[in-house]
């Protein structure tokens, strides 16, 4: 089964039929800035996320993702820039990606009380952001699982290719109780040609939609908020993904949360803040869908932090959560 079930995603990377092909992540909110440019800066300090993502835990060689990025505010020029590197395997194929994201932010509507245009001032705040990417795809024929091993392999031993990539971005906030991002990763659309023995084999890389909503409710004098959350992700040709969740926070510095993720996908999560500076969250992910039990769970781990610049000194500003 174990070898069935690889070989089922390797055909599914290989082949030419269109499917999601950017990576996901159970941590909708501590990961945002990955899928849209647009929210670099829009929090007023520098942010930083390193995340490690490791899908179906009871097959051999399963995916897992790698990411570190980090983003911040030019003051008082309404930029934000950051950039990420991302390495992300699944079983034989895999890439290794860097990226460099700017955005603009447009304040829609003045505090009044604020002495100057600021993210973290403006009642409500518009960013459209764009992002450029190179990505190193790699695909370890050695690795590939055969179930005739006469057939023909692609390779025989490790092909790289090398490729530019584009992401566009818009996103909208209302204070802090209410944000939508869309954006469209992989905008470029390139083709990946692998050539071998008998013949070329093609990876389409093509647009993808994602669509993010949330917002906060707080409770008891901000001590305490409701945190709901949804998401949306489509490509042509491939199923349509969700996800619809609520975060429980207390005293912004601990909570706990769950999501329902289409395809039958239970998602719950928790977090604690450290010292005002850290933020640890980690989510755990399993299929209910009896067919699916022998692929096991999905695990999920991300440290956050941000600072803000106080006169000379840099330090913590508060807990390390984007939104």
């Amino acid at each position: 089964m174990k070898r069935l079930l690889l070989l089922l995603s390797v055909v599914c990377c290989l082949s030419s039929i269109n499917a999601q092909q950017v990576e996901e992540f159970s941590l909708l909110r501590e990961n945002a800035f990955v899928l849209n440019p647009a929210l670099a800066g829009t929090q007023g300090w520098i942010h930083g996320t390193a995340t490690f993502r490791k899908q179906f835990t009871k097959i051999e060689q399963s995916p897992y993702t790698a990411l570190l990025a980090m983003d911040g505010e030019i003051k008082d020029k309404r930029l934000g820039i950051g950039g990420y590197v991302i390495h992300d395997v699944t079983g034989p194929t895999g890439k290794t990606s860097g990226t460099v994201s700017i955005a603009y932010s447009i304040p829609l509507y003045k505090n009044k009380y604020s002495t100057r245009f600021s993210n973290g001032k403006a009642n409500h705040t518009l960013s459209i952001g764009a992002s450029i990417s190179v990505v190193q795809y790699r695909l370890e024929a050695n690795k590939l699982l055969l179930d005739n091993p006469g057939d023909p392999r692609l390779y025989t031993s490790t092909g790289y290719k090398i490729y530019p990539d584009a992401s566009f971005g818009i996103y909208y906030r209302y204070k802090n109780n209410f944000y939508a991002s869309v954006s469209v990763p992989q905008l470029m659309g390139l083709n990946i040609n692998y050539r071998g023995d008998d013949g070329t084999a093609m990876i389409k890389k093509v647009q993808h939609l994602n669509i993010l909503l949330g917002g906060k409710i707080e409770l008891a004098r901000g001590n305490f908020s409701i945190d709901p959350v949804a998401s949306f992700r489509w490509t042509k040709g491939g199923p349509p993904q969700g996800d619809i969740g609520v975060r429980f926070m207390m005293y912004k510095i601990f909570y706990v949360g769950a999501n329902y993720r289409s395809l039958n996908y239970g998602v719950f999560e928790g977090g604690f803040s450290v010292k005002d500076l850290f933020f640890v969250s980690y989510a755990y992910s399993q299929n209910f869908s009896t067919y699916r039990n022998d692929i096991g769970s999905t695990h999920e781990l991300s440290l956050s932090f941000k600072l803000e610049k106080k006169g000379k000194v840099w330090r913590g500003a508060g807990p390390a959560l984007r939104f």
